[in-house]
């Protein structure tokens, strides 16, 4: 146990409620910290797209965590953006930034003499001079993804041509900025080790490991559920993030037309928060769109095989972990079973063209055993590789060395 090392956590957004993979990984971190012992305090920005009201939290929540918020306006505003392009600076990281925001850190910084300043995310980067200037504690960089990474990928993917030239703008500012900042920590840590190998790669030299999101391995698959699994795929995740959206359109395109022919009572059930107007419009054949949903657990629960054709991004799909450690079948990009733990064939099934992923499907749909086989060797994947409690522990040493020094 770590009695008595004060600890603040800086978030991008609010960890809590835990409704996506990002406030998964953050409210992970919290609880373990919570449960070895640390004091814990976390300073939250809070925005228009992830909006939390602190009356609404569980009062537990609040009193172990001290969560205040800080609101800042980062939504994109066409002015400002026209203007950035004369800049050197990344758009994407100045929207996080905030006198008020950054004034309400300081009076928190004074108040409390922090042993451990955690960012959750390279977009508050530019608070790192003001927490040295009021702080002596370590600051440690959390990045769950290489963002500059994924600004790449989709401007790979895009045609238009303009649309093309701002992607990769925005990606090569992002990395500039990222590069520059990192041996400014005291230590960091990524999610996945493939994005711990680009940081180190292009010269970040500090102490630095990787710790996966983990997961309550401790949860039964429902095998015996009272809602019975349907035979359908599935995709739960972010309807307004950029790669999700483009991966599932491709998906619908290519492979669901395709699939409705030879499977004419199969379904694909769409689930996620924040969908725009144009993904509820969407009219495919046995495509069942349901927006945000109450119970995620109980979504995934009800289905079997999970579909995550994502072909940019960075980091890991926690969702991916979850189905997993919910005893899921799941198909996926190479991209997106980044980072995960697997065996090709035997706890998940890779599949990047519409070709893979059609063979991929048939098979599953036609072999009940291979289907079973599969999900039963992605639950024991799950509470081998994502273990809360063996993630934590890694998490705590990683902390103690960089103590120690």
């Amino acid at each position: 146990m770590a009695e008595g090392i004060k600890f603040l956590q800086l978030t991008n957004k609010p960890p809590f409620p835990p409704m996506d993979g990002g406030a998964i990984g953050m409210n992970n971190i919290s609880q373990g910290l919570i449960n070895e012992g640390y004091n814990l305090k976390i300073f939250s920005v809070n925005t228009h797209k992830h909006f939390v009201d602190i009356a609404n939290l569980p009062e537990e929540y609040i009193s172990k965590t001290s969560i205040e918020f800080g609101f800042i306006d980062t939504r994109i505003k066409n002015i400002d953006a026209l203007i950035n392009l004369f800049s050197s600076k990344s758009y994407n990281i100045k929207r996080f930034f905030d006198k008020k925001f950054e004034s309400k850190l300081i009076e928190i910084l004074l108040s409390i003499d922090f042993d451990i300043v955690q960012m959750e995310s390279i977009f508050l980067m530019y608070y790192l001079p003001t927490i040295r200037k009021y702080s002596k504690a370590k600051v440690i960089l959390r990045a769950p993804n290489v963002e500059f990474k994924i600004w790449e990928r989709l401007a790979h993917t895009e045609k238009n041509i303009l649309k093309k030239f701002y992607l990769k703008l925005l990606a090569s500012r992002l990395k500039k900025e990222e590069m520059e900042i990192l041996n400014k920590f005291d230590a960091l840590y990524t999610v996945t080790e493939s994005d711990m190998k680009i940081f180190q790669s292009l010269g970040a030299n500090i102490p630095m490991t990787y710790i996966p999101t983990g997961m309550d391995v401790t949860k039964i698959v429902h095998e015996k559920n009272n809602l019975a699994e349907e035979l359908s795929l599935f995709h739960i995740g972010a309807l307004d993030w950029r790669p999700n959206q483009e991966g599932l359109m491709w998906f619908l395109e290519n492979v669901w037309d395709k699939l409705t022919n030879e499977f004419p009572d199969l379904k694909f059930y769409l689930a996620g928060r924040r969908p725009p107007q144009w993904i509820k419009n969407l009219s495919f054949k046995n495509l069942i769109i349901l927006g945000e949903i109450d119970d995620a657990e109980a979504f995934i629960n009800a289905h079997s095989i999970m579909i995550v054709p994502l072909f940019s991004g960075s980091g890991m799909r926690v969702k991916i972990v979850e189905g997993m450690m919910l005893g899921k079948a799941i198909i996926s990009t190479n991209i997106g079973a980044e980072g995960i733990v697997f065996d090709n064939g035997c706890d998940i099934i890779i599949a990047d063209t519409e070709e893979e992923f059609i063979s991929a499907i048939r098979l599953l749909v036609n072999d009940s055993e291979k289907l079973q086989s599969l999900k039963n060797n992605a639950h024991t994947n799950s509470k081998k590789n994502y273990s809360d409690e063996v993630l934590t522990k890694k998490l705590i040493d990683f902390l103690s060395n960089i103590l120690s020094v």
